[in-house]
């Protein structure tokens, strides 16, 4: 399964770029806002990656009867976590070419990037509670009978 992968790279590079902005409001350091710039088209794409083989994985894996929720709950908000950095790249795209960072609009932006933050990690917790606490998508695998050292070939 590519979920779990591309998952892992849709959350750092998009929680980096996030922050980066935050840092860019304060230090105004170019090479920040130019991270950011990068990093959120590249998240965004990874974010799109991450849904698409997180739909692959339901239709795969095995959800035990109690966790169905929590799966869909988790699937549900992956969704719009990535429509909302969806929106957000598209936004920013727009707001550079229009000069709209320069004007009080640009509020609207860092209010949404700060939500797009907020359920990012709200959608990886309950991503890392499956696969940890409830073993979703893991393949529990017998270890093989031990047996007596042998010294002869």
């Amino acid at each position: 399964m590519l979920h779990p992968v591309i998952v892992h790279f849709s959350i750092a590079t998009l929680a980096i770029a996030v922050v980066s902005d935050f840092l860019y409001l304060l230090s105004k350091k170019q090479s920040l806002w130019d991270m950011s710039n990068y990093l959120l088209g590249l998240g965004t794409i990874f974010a799109i990656g991450a849904v698409l083989t997180g739909q692959q994985a339901i239709e795969i894996a095995k959800i035990p009867p109690q966790v169905e929720d929590m799966v869909y709950d988790h699937r549900d908000f992956g969704q719009m976590t990535m429509w909302i950095f969806i929106a957000l790249s598209l936004m920013r795209v727009l707001f550079i070419w229009q000069k709209l960072f320069r004007k009080r609009i640009k509020w609207i932006y860092y209010g949404l990037a700060l939500l797009g933050l907020v359920l990012l990690f709200r959608t990886g917790l309950v991503g890392g509670q499956m696969v940890y606490l409830h073993g979703v998508g893991i393949q529990k695998t017998t270890p093989p009978p031990a047996s007596k050292p042998s010294f002869e070939d």
